[in-house]
């Protein structure tokens, strides 16, 4: 036995499944979810194929383990620092979600379009509203009331801002800039709208802009 082989046999199993799907996701950089089988994963990891049914089950469950991952890691991209205004969370978040899914369209798609079951829908709602409670959250910090009308908005906007990336993939006729500051600019469309009180409304602007 090489060195390097006995190395991989002591790998410990969380060592050993978090090498398997770092693999799975080097694959997905460049193939959607349906392409990527328990063999061919097995071969990029250098691993057997039995040795994935072993940690993982089946190829269903692996496929999702994968797409449990790069929900993960787009939910880390996006994620809010709190140092920054809510304003400026929004704008951040927009433009880390945007720039992320222009470097990685394969995985975005996996996570929202190319996948089918009700565990992989459960997941993508889990990770809109994973982002969709940190924008509700923030509103809230600054002393904005979150009514009924608001928090629907927030949830449509997250639909519209998929929608509106998702599109662009597919037909990228505006710059990346460009798609940003739409995204961002229909978030204040929306909500002004929903509150329907020109007067509240400048005031939460103010808020929301405040550190």
């Amino acid at each position: 036995m090489t060195r390097d082989s006995a190395a991989r046999s002591r790998m410990l199993p969380t060592d050993r499944r978090t090498q398997i799907l770092a693999a799975a996701r080097r694959m997905l950089e460049h193939r959607n979810i349906d392409e990527i089988s328990v063999e061919a994963v097995a071969g990029e990891a250098g691993v057997s194929p039995g040795l994935l049914f072993h940690y993982f089950g089946s190829q269903r469950k692996f496929r999702y383990a994968v797409l449990q991952m790069a929900a993960d890691e787009l939910l880390s991209h996006v994620r809010p620092d709190p140092a920054l205004s809510i304003a400026e969370q929004l704008r951040a978040g927009v433009e880390t979600f945007v720039d992320y899914v222009s470097r990685f369209p394969t995985i975005y798609l996996a996570v929202t379009r190319l996948s089918r079951g009700t565990d992989v829908r459960e997941l993508h709602s889990s990770a809109r509203g994973a982002i969709g409670g940190w924008i509700t959250d923030g509103i809230e910090s600054v002393g904005v009331d979150l009514t009924p009308p608001l928090r629907l908005t927030v949830n449509a906007w997250l639909a519209f801002m998929e929608e509106a990336v998702l599109g662009w993939l597919a037909r990228p006729e505006l710059t990346k800039a460009e798609l940003i500051d739409m995204c961002e600019r229909s978030f204040y469309h929306l909500a002004r709208g929903a509150l329907d009180d020109e007067r509240r409304w400048q005031e939460i602007l103010v808020l929301l802009n405040r550190r």
